[in-house]
């Protein structure tokens, strides 16, 4: 019987895509591709989703490398994306459908604790009843010890969950350790009811 929903954050709730993040910046076309590829495609951006550098840490190293001029608006973006991304509103509409429907939802995400404390403050995060972040643990998905965490802190019967993530590796490893799973991208919202209703 399925009692939890586990959410991943990028490109289930949010729509991660740093190009239209970078749209909310007055940056000009070499600016862009500057920022595009030396701080979102750089690979401080992903030590700090795996909690081995902070944002801070990472802003700083950004300052170093790029040029002088550029300061400001790394230190404006690094500071202020996670107020630009864009959210899926029809999933917030479907999790406070679920959280009335009685399912307990958690959350397990790669990402930095800067985002991750902004999600968790937002309309979204009041439905969570508990979480796991890769920086805060210093452990990334698809490795199973970052899901045995979740179904440890909060005593959670992987039979009796349902794992969302975008990325399949992710989900291939949930399966692994028992969990229903469901590879998603918002166009695919509708399968997910459908497969939630198969569940009951």
């Amino acid at each position: 019987m399925l009692k939890n929903i586990i959410f991943d954050f990028g490109n289930v709730l949010i729509d991660y895509d740093p190009d239209k993040i970078i749209d909310h910046y007055d940056v000009n076309d070499e600016e862009r591709a500057i920022f595009k590829k030396n701080i979102f495609g750089s690979k401080e951006w992903l030590e700090v989703d795996a909690g081995r550098i902070t944002e801070d840490e990472a802003t700083d190293i950004f300052k170093r490398e790029l040029p002088a001029e550029l300061q400001p608006k790394i230190e404006k973006i690094m500071t202020t994306w996670p107020e630009e991304v864009i959210y899926f509103p029809k999933m917030l509409a479907f999790m406070k459908d679920m959280h009335q429907k009685g399912y307990h939802l958690f959350a397990l995400s790669n990402t930095g604790m800067r985002f991750a404390n902004y999600l968790m403050s937002t309309d979204y995060g009041k439905y969570f009843e508990g979480e796991v972040f890769s920086a805060a643990e210093k452990l990334m998905k698809p490795y199973p010890k970052i899901y045995q965490i979740l179904l440890n802190r909060y005593q959670l019967v992987p039979d009796e969950c349902l794992f969302i993530d975008d990325r399949p590796e992710n989900t291939e490893t949930a399966q692994k350790l028992g969990m229903h799973v469901f590879t998603f991208n918002i166009k695919k919202l509708p399968e997910l009811k459908e497969y939630i209703n198969e569940l009951k």
